[in-house]
C-alpha cells in the first residue's frame, strides 16, 4: 500500500472519496470505494459494479454518478430483501432522503444540470475540482445516513 493510499484509508469518508476521484476513479466508484472497508465487498467488485455509473451513467449526464454511488452503498449497507415490500420501500425511502439531501446541498441530482454551473472538459479527474467536491458531498451524506454511529465518533466539520 502506497503512502497516498494509506492516507486515503485514514481520512474521513469524504476525504477518501475525493482522493479516489483524484486518483482517476469515476464519481460512483469513488463514493463506494470510500466505504469498501464496511460494505462487505472487495474493492475490485465495487470498482466493476460502480464503473458504468460514472459521468451520469456512461457519460449520458443523467443521474450524477456520485448519487448513484450513494445508492449502491445504501443497497450494500442495508442488504434489503427486495422481495419483501416493506424492506424495498424502506430502501427507496432512504434513497429519496439521500437524494433530497444531495439536491439541497448542490441544487440537483442530475449530472448535466450540475455541470451547467460547474463546466469542465473531458480532462483527468484532477482537473475537475467541482466534481471532486460533489463526490465528497455524496460520501458525507452516505456516511450521515448509512453509518451515523461512525460519524458521531469522527465528527467531521462541514
Amino acid at each position: 500500500m502506497t503512502g497516498d493510499r494509506l492516507d486515503v484509508v485514514k481520512g474521513s469518508r469524504a476525504e477518501r472519496a475525493e482522493a479516489y476521484f483524484t486518483e482517476g476513479y469515476n464519481c460512483a466508484q469513488s463514493v463506494v470505494l470510500a466505504f469498501a472497508d464496511v460494505l462487505g465487498v472487495d474493492e475490485d467488485t465495487l470498482k466493476s459494479v460502480a464503473a458504468p455509473f460514472g459521468g451520469g451513467m456512461g457519460r449520458l449526464r443523467e443521474v450524477c454518478g456520485a448519487v448513484s454511488g450513494m445508492f449502491i452503498a445504501a443497497g450494500l449497507a442495508k442488504r434489503p430483501d427486495t422481495l419483501d415490500r416493506a424492506s424495498k420501500n424502506a430502501l427507496y425511502a432512504l434513497e429519496r432522503e439521500m437524494a433530497q439531501s444531495f439536491r439541497e446541498r448542490t441544487g440537483s441530482i442530475v449530472c448535466r444540470e450540475l455541470l451547467v454551473s460547474r463546466p469542465h472538459g473531458d480532462v483527468h479527474n484532477s482537473m475537475k475540482p467541482e466534481c471532486r467536491k460533489l463526490v465528497g458531498i455524496a460520501a458525507r451524506i452516505a456516511e450521515e445516513k448509512l453509518f451515523p454511529e461512525e460519524r458521531a465518533v469522527t465528527e467531521i466539520p462541514e
